[in-house]
């Protein structure tokens, strides 16, 4: 396993672990206490599920940067759009706007974090290639 693929594991485990923490105790203590927060406690699953499931499947294969530009459209489009259209005609859970908002911050942040990954894992090989 490449040393990209192991932060590609490692930011996807963080950030599912921390999307379920969030909904575990933010969630309820935000209801609870009727406190407003622009919709964030009701956004958890969508602003994880893109950056979780597409950093989890680059671990496993090495794909080119355009595949995962692709692969980051289609499943911000499946979690954002798709997913909450299910909502819509009742076929899972509700639809929300916020939802998709959501899945589109989080598909945003998922390709800003793979550039960061890209510039810091390829500085890393030149310096270590350097010595």
């Amino acid at each position: 396993m490449s040393r990209q693929q192991k932060i590609y594991l490692t930011t996807s485990i963080c950030v599912v672990l921390t999307g379920l923490i969030l909904s575990t105790f933010y969630r309820p203590y935000v209801y609870a206490n009727q406190i407003s927060d622009f919709g964030l406690a009701d956004t958890i699953g969508s602003l994880v599920s893109v950056v979780g499931f597409c950093f989890f499947v680059w671990t496993f294969k090495n794909y080119t940067d355009s595949q995962k530009n692709k692969q980051i459209i289609i499943v911000t489009i499946v979690y954002g759009f798709v997913w909450e259209l299910f909502g819509l005609i009742g076929i899972h859970g509700t639809f929300d706007w916020k939802d998709i908002v959501g899945a589109v911050i989080s598909g945003i942040f998922t390709f800003l974090i793979k550039e960061l990954i890209k510039r810091l894992t390829t500085r890393q090989e030149l310096v270590t290639s350097k010595k």
